[in-house]
This record gives structure tokens, C-alpha cells and sequence, in this order.
């Protein structure tokens, strides 16, 4: 009976499991070079196309990664300058952007679609220097895919002023209304890295939620919700988001180079939520890249940690279909990272690396594997 019990049990976990794995998409850093592929292969074709690479080419790519010493990860940063920087060389000479979005190439679920529930999850830091602009300077947009696409229907703007401010800002689209529904002193998130959750239910009668906590402590810096606006637009097919910076050059004797940082992206639909991790049986998943259907194809990627628990160290066997970019992390329950055990381009087949325990407290720890855009997590115990 007991052991009934407990294979019901374990079926109930991995079905849940796996719906999480498949309605919870996230994107993230693994390191300089390769970074608009990364992103594409997370987010769809020409997803980080919004760059103004083309009119600034001696400087290179706009979004870079680096080893954030805050975060103890690697992280994104999106680079603006005053000149030459541009709108995508498309003539606009009043403003500028360097953005990620999703859009008609992505997948069906990076897409918000009518009457669907979408969260987004996300952490940035602002420079401690940070300049905002009087006119528009957005930092994340929701927008409409297609239709009436013009104006967003939700951005976080800096906005200058005294005080600075960070703003919510709504537009009901061509020919309604918009602006401001809530704001908070700016200065509070200079400097620092905060983490941001939204849920937004896309429908002419939706529901907007935005709750934004400082990553250092917890503290809430902002709280926003609406359970009756208008999150949908006239012959709009499918809604989306984006991040980075895109703001007005009308102004431009008040504004300064910048970098914005943008870690951990994450898109669940419905009740799925963005959550730091994954949770993980106590048994090993021996794949956790197969499909729901049966199939005689080998997994992309294949993951057995033994011994766990373990008491000094944990062997990790790793398999791959396809040769890639691999990064191979641990973070503790804290989501500090503990460990980086690979980082670096591997063949297609076998490797094998060691989690060195000596030096960790005993508990719970998430092995973090990323291959070529694709994420599975397991859970490692020291005993």
C-alpha cells in the first residue's frame, strides 16, 4: 500500500513537473560571447534585433554579458550611447533603443493570446548614476504583436523630475487614454538590483499585478494592481514583451551613455508561476528533456547525479545530442550561487564533472544545467 502510495505520489510530481517545465520558459546569462544566440534561442528568430548595432558598429554588439559580482552570476547588459546609437538605422532621429522582445517568430507560449493569464518574471539594476529623461525613457514595455501596435499598453519608465520618478504607465491604444497610475521615488532603485514579478490577464476587462522587491533584502519598493483594465487591443492577434532601453533623444544635452543590467527572465502561462528554481523528486530524473509522447530518438540531454546524498562529493554524468555552449552551475536554497563546475563549448556525447561538497554546509543545493538555450535543474543533497 505504502509503496502505492508513493509511486502515486512521485507520478503526480513529475506530471506537475513537467507542465511547469513546459509553461515556464526562461532565459539567462552563461557568459560573454554568443549572446544574441542565446537569446534567440530562448525567445525566437530576430528577437534581439532592436539593437542599434548598425549605426554604431565599432563598438560592437549592444547586449553584452559579464560576471555580476551582486548576483554572484552572470547577467545581461544592454548599452546605450548619446551618439551614434540609433533606432535601428530606420531614420528616426528623436530617439533610440536597444531592446528584446517576443514576437511573431516565437513560440506559442512566449506569445500572451486573449483571455490567457501571463507572468513575467525579471530582476535589473539601474547604475547608481543613472540619468533619466523628462520625455520618454522605458526601461520594459507590454505591447500589442500586431494591430493597433503603436503605443504600449504598459511600460516602466524613469522619468525626470524632482523627485525622480519610476512610473507605471498605461494607454488604452489610438484614440484612448494613458499615462501614469503609479509611481515611486527613483532613487530608491539606483544602484541596486531589484527583482520584478507581473502578471498581467490579457482581456479588454483584464487584470494588471506588479510587485518589485529589492533582491538584497526583500524589501518592497513598489506594488501596483488593477483588477478591471484594459489589457487588450483592436485587431491585435497576440500581445508581448519587451526589456532594455528605449528612450528620446529630444533632450539629448541632459542624457549620458548607460547601461542597464537585465538577470533571470521568465515567461509561465496560466497558473504556472516564475519561480527562483525548479524542484526536483527525491529520486533522479534520468531526462528531463523528453517528450509527453514515446519516441526512439536519444534525449537532448541526458543527467544522472550519483551518489545523492552524498556526504563529500556528487558525481554528475551528462549527455548531449548536440555539441554547445554548456554552463553547469549549483546555487544554494538562497539562490547563491555556490559552485560553477563547466563553462565552456562541449562536444556532443558523453562528459562528466564533480560537485566538491567539503566546503558547503550540509543541505539541499540546485544543480543548474544550460545547453544550447535549454534549462533542466535537479536537487543534490549533502548529508
Amino acid at each position: 500500500m505504502k509503496t502505492s502510495l508513493r509511486c502515486g505520489s512521485i507520478m503526480l510530481f513529475l506530471f506537475s513537473m513537467f507542465t511547469c517545465l513546459h509553461a515556464q520558459v526562461t532565459l539567462q546569462a552563461n557568459g560573454p560571447g554568443d549572446t544574441y544566440e542565446l537569446i534567440q534561442s530562448v525567445l525566437g528568430s530576430g528577437t534581439a534585433g532592436e539593437v542599434p548595432d548598425c549605426g554604431h558598429s565599432s563598438f560592437g554588439r549592444h547586449i553584452t554579458e559579464v560576471f555580476d559580482s551582486q548576483l554572484n552570476k552572470n547577467v545581461f547588459v544592454f548599452h546605450i550611447h548619446v551618439t551614434p546609437d540609433n533606432d535601428r538605422c530606420n531614420g528616426s532621429t528623436d530617439r533610440q533603443r536597444n531592446e528584446i522582445k517576443t514576437q511573431s517568430s516565437s513560440p506559442a507560449n512566449l506569445k500572451g493570446s486573449l483571455n490567457e493569464t501571463v507572468t513575467y518574471r525579471w530582476k535589473f539594476k539601474l547604475d547608481a548614476g543613472f540619468i533619466p529623461t523628462a520625455n520618454f525613457c522605458h526601461i520594459h514595455q507590454i505591447k500589442a504583436g500586431d494591430g493597433d501596435d503603436g503605443a504600449p499598453l504598459i511600460t516602466i519608465t524613469p522619468r525626470a523630475g524632482n523627485p525622480q520618478k519610476l512610473q507605471i504607465i498605461h494607454s488604452t491604444g489610438s484614440g484612448g487614454t494613458g499615462g501614469e497610475v503609479h509611481s515611486v521615488n527613483l532613487s530608491s532603485f539606483k544602484g541596486v538590483w531589484v527583482d520584478v514579478v507581473e502578471k498581467v490577464k490579457y482581456s479588454t476587462s483584464g487584470t494588471y499585478e506588479i510587485v518589485i522587491k529589492r533582491v538584497s533584502d526583500g524589501v518592497t519598493l513598489l506594488s501596483y494592481s488593477n483588477s478591471n483594465i484594459n489589457m487588450w487591443r483592436d485587431g491585435t492577434t497576440f500581445c508581448r514583451p519587451k526589456w532594455g532601453i528605449y528612450r528620446s533623444l529630444n533632450s539629448i544635452s541632459e542624457l549620458r551613455d548607460e547601461q542597464v543590467r537585465f538577470a533571470d527572465f521568465c515567461i509561465a502561462e496560466g497558473n504556472a508561476t516564475c519561480s527562483a528554481t525548479l524542484a526536483a523528486p527525491p529520486e533522479d530524473l534520468e531526462v528531463l528533456s523528453k517528450k509527453n509522447e514515446p519516441s526512439k530518438e536519444p534525449a537532448a540531454i541526458a543527467v544522472k547525479v550519483f551518489p545523492n546524498p552524498a556526504e563529500n562529493s556528487s558525481t554528475i554524468d551528462l549527455n548531449f545530442k548536440d555539441a554547445g555552449k554548456t554552463l553547469v552551475e549549483v546555487y544554494d536554497m538562497q539562490q547563491r550561487r555556490v559552485a560553477v563546475l563547466i563553462n565552456t563549448n562541449l562536444q556532443a556525447g558523453a562528459h562528466r564533472t564533480l560537485f566538491d561538497m567539503k566546503s558547503v554546509p550540509a543541505g539541499t543545493y540546485v544543480l543548474r544545467i544550460l545547453h544550447n538555450g535549454t534549462v533542466i535543474t535537479k536537487m543534490i543533497s549533502k548529508q
